[in-house]
This record gives C-alpha cells, structure tokens and sequence, in this order.
C-alpha cells in the first residue's frame, strides 16, 4: 500500500472505543470477612460506598482474636486523578492519617503508603468472579519483598 492509501486507510477506519473512566464501583457494598492479621485468626466488616464528587469511601473495622484481643478501625477515601491513578486518605483509631498512592486494573486495585524512614504498606483489594473480595495488607522488607501480614476473604452482606 501506497503512503497515500495509508493515511485514507486511517481517516476511514472506525475509531476505537474511548477508554471506561477507572472506578471502584464494582466494590461498593457491604462485606463480611474472615481470615489472619499477625498470625492470628480475624474477623472484619468494610463497607465501601460512593462519596463526593465521585470519590469512594471506606470504612473498616478488624477484630483479632486476643490474648490480648485487638480491635482496629479506618475510614478512608478514594478519588482517581487525571491519570487515573488512585490518590487518598486513610485515617485510624490510633490517630494516624496516611496518603495513600495507587492503581486500578481491572478487578484489582492497590495502594501503597507510608514512607522509607518508617515503613511501607500495600493493601491489594481483588474481586474474584463469584463475586468474593480478597485483600492483602503486606509491608515492604529491607530486602524489597513483601511481607504479607493480614489476608481476609470478603462476602457481600448486602442484597
């Protein structure tokens, strides 16, 4: 094909699709979850819902199996930037506020937080088919891996 037959070729062919808007949609809800923090047995609920101005909002709450036992809670917001890269803001019942940095990619989304001179975490969120969500919290290591310290599997409990 000519260079001319390749500019008409491009000027006629349909155009793609337009990406979808990230979202964590798919993760609204109220869920139910089971699993470990710390080596110990855990249970915990999280409702995320759609906030302001398109933002997503979190509210968490674990229970660790003791002795002593160990009760922890979060709320949190989410909102994609123009790149579609997740910006927001965890808070806890221990009075700490954290950014928190991440990504979406297709039934998975992550966010990373904290700093080198202390410490950084990721929680990873992923929406199985069958509709289960598992997230994994896990701290970077001196070595650069990851150390997993808390994996619950989350069932809805709402309709």
């Amino acid at each position: 094909m000519t260079p001319l037959g390749w500019v008409v070729a491009a000027l006629v062919a349909p155009a793609s699709p337009a990406a979808e808007a990230p979202s964590l949609a798919a993760c609204h809800g109220s869920w139910a979850g089971e699993g470990e923090a710390f080596g110990k047995p855990a249970t915990a609920t999280l409702a995320i819902a759609p906030g302001a101005g398109g933002a997503t909002t979190l509210a968490y709450r674990l229970n660790i199996v003791g002795p002593p036992p160990v009760t922890y809670s979060a709320e949190a917001t989410y909102a994609f930037d123009a790149k579609g890269r997740v910006r927001g803001k965890w808070t806890d019942n221990y009075g700490r506020t954290r950014a928190v940095f991440g990504g979406v990619n297709a039934a998975k989304w992550w966010t990373h937080w904290g700093s080198a001179d202390v410490e950084i975490g990721r929680p990873t969120y992923v929406l199985e088919e069958g509709g289960r969500l598992v997230i994994s919290d896990s701290i970077l290591q001196d070595d650069g891996s990851w150390r997993v310290f808390a994996m619950l599997r989350y069932t809805r409990t709402d309709p």
